[in-house]
């Protein structure tokens, strides 16, 4: 089953930046687009993401002072670009962080 079929979040079409964490090194990404369980992201690591590993995200919505954080799973790696990589949030959002990303996203354009 292709992972879209899969999926419980609509996606939106959105570039912010975005931290990425993984095993104590920072890089700065991009996500290409995003919704409330995970998101696409080019990612240049140094040393390529794996499926399965978890990394920690942070990334800012207009809505919140401070940023977004929360743990993900690599859920694919690009065959040709291994710096395109799809996430899936581990650990939920609190709800007034639920609530800011939803509202954020509302004003985006579904992909």
């Amino acid at each position: 089953m292709p992972p879209s079929e899969k999926r419980t979040s609509t996606r939106y079409q959105v570039e912010i930046d975005m931290l990425v964490i993984c095993e104590g090194q920072e890089t700065a990404a991009r996500t290409l687009n995003l919704s409330l369980g995970g998101g696409l992201i080019h990612a240049p690591t140094p040393t390529p993401l794996r499926v399965g590993q978890q990394v920690q995200i942070s990334f800012h919505v207009p809505e919140l002072a401070a940023p977004l954080k929360a743990s993900a799973y690599v859920r694919w790696v690009g065959d040709l670009d291994t710096a395109l990589v799809g996430l899936q949030f581990v650990t939920g959002f609190r709800a007034k962080e639920t609530w800011a990303l939803g509202r954020f996203l509302d004003r985006q354009t579904p992909v």
